[in-house]
C-alpha cells in the first residue's frame, strides 16, 4: 500500500498488487488549506504559504511510537536526513536538512514552544508531548540569523483549552526487540570440512584431521537477544474561561539486542503548560519541562 499526501490536499492510498505503472490526482483539500503552520515570523496558513515548511502533526508521531523525536521525523519529512551515531539505545541522531553544508556546523536550530534547544535536546523531549513538529528548509526561517543557516525545527508542545473540564489521559505499551536479520553461518563440522577441500584443491596439507567437530558456538546467538521496552505516559488538560493548563508525565525504559541489561535507555519527563489572561491584550505563559536521562553502554 502506497499513501501519497501533500499539504493542502486529500491523502489517497494505491494498493500495489501487480500494478508496475501508477497514476495519482490528488484533490484539494479546502479545509487543510485553512491549517495553521509555525513559521519562523509567526504563524500562516497552508494556503497563504509560500516557503518550504513541512508539518508532522502529534497524531501522527502517537501512531509511530517513537523513543526519541527524531526516529518520527525519519521518512515522513522531505529533504530531512536522520543517521545514528550507534545501534545503543538512546543514541545521538545526526539531522541534516536539506544536505550538509560549508561552515563546520550542519547541525540545525531547534525551537522548543519558542525557546532555542541543542539538537541533543531533541532526545530529552517526550514525543507524546508534542502537538506539532514544524521543519523550516528555506528563508522563511531567516528571522533566527545565522542560527539557521542549516534549517529550523520547530517544536510545540500540547496545551489545554478554554473552557474545557479536566481531561486525564493514560496509555503505555510494552514491546520486545531483536534484530531484524541473521547471517547464515557454518557450524564446526562445515567449517572443517569446506576448509580441508580449499586445501585438498590448492594442494596443501588439510588443516583438519578429524572434521567432527559438532555443530559448535553460534556466536550470532551469543551475541544477540530479545531486549524489553516499555513506555508509560500520564497526561491531564483542561481549562476555564481564561486559563489553560496541560500537565504530563512519563517514563521509557529500552534496553539494547546487545549486551542485555549492561545496555540501555532510561527517561524520564515531566511536563508543565499553564497560559491565564490578565488582560483582554495580555497574557502570561509558563512552560516548564523536565526530563532525567540515563543510559548505558556494554
Amino acid at each position: 500500500m502506497l499513501v501519497f499526501s501533500l499539504i493542502g490536499y486529500e491523502s489517497q492510498e494505491v494498493l500495489i498488487g501487480n500494478q508496475t505503472e501508477i497514476n495519482v490526482t490528488l484533490k484539494v483539500s479546502v479545509s487543510k488549506l485553512d491549517e495553521v503552520v509555525v513559521v519562523g515570523y509567526g504563524t500562516s496558513t497552508t494556503k497563504e504559504l509560500t516557503g518550504a515548511v513541512s508539518t508532522l502533526k502529534g497524531a501522527s508521531l502517537e501512531k509511530l511510537n517513537p523513543t526519541r523525536i527524531e526516529n518520527a521525523l525519519q521518512g515522513q519529512v522531505a529533504g530531512v536526513q536522520i543517521t545514528s551515531s550507534s545501534g545503543s539505545p538512546g543514541a545521538a541522531q545526526n539531522i541534516r536538512i536539506r544536505g550538509y553544508t560549508t561552515n563546520g556546523n550542519n547541525n540545525p536550530l531547534v525551537v522548543v514552544d519558542g525557546v532555542p534547544y541543542g539538537v541533543e535536546g531533541l532526545s530529552t523531549l517526550n514525543p507524546n508531548d508534542i502537538e506539532s513538529v514544524n521543519v523550516l528548509k528555506d528563508a522563511t526561517a531567516g528571522i533566527y540569523g545565522v542560527r539557521a543557516a542549516n534549517g529550523v525545527i520547530i517544536v510545540t508542545t500540547k496545551t489545554g483549552r478554554k473552557k474545557q473540564p479536566t481531561k486525564f489521559s493514560f496509555d503505555s505499551y510494552y514491546g520486545v526487540q531483536e534484530t531484524t536479520r541473521k547471517m547464515q553461518l557454518l557450524n564446526a563440522t562445515q567449517y572443517a570440512v569446506l576448509k580441508n577441500e580449499a586445501a585438498a584443491a590448492g594442494g596443501t596439507t588439510l588443516p583438519f584431521n578429524n572434521t567432527s567437530l559438532g555443530t559448535g558456538t553460534d556466536w550470532q546467538n551469543a551475541v544477540f537477544s530479545t531486549a524489553p521496552i516499555e513506555n508509560y505516559n500520564l497526561s491531564a488538560t483542561g481549562g476555564t474561561e481564561k486559563t489553560t493548563y496541560s500537565i504530563g508525565g512519563s517514563y521509557l525504559r529500552q534496553n539494547g539486542i546487545v549486551g542485555g541489561d549492561k545496555s540501555g535507555f532510561t527517561r524520564y519527563n515531566a511536563r508543565l503548560n499553564f497560559k491565564t489572561d490578565l488582560t483582554d491584550k495580555l497574557a502570561f505563559t509558563n512552560t516548564l519541562l523536565y526530563t532525567r536521562t540515563t543510559q548505558r553502554f556494554t
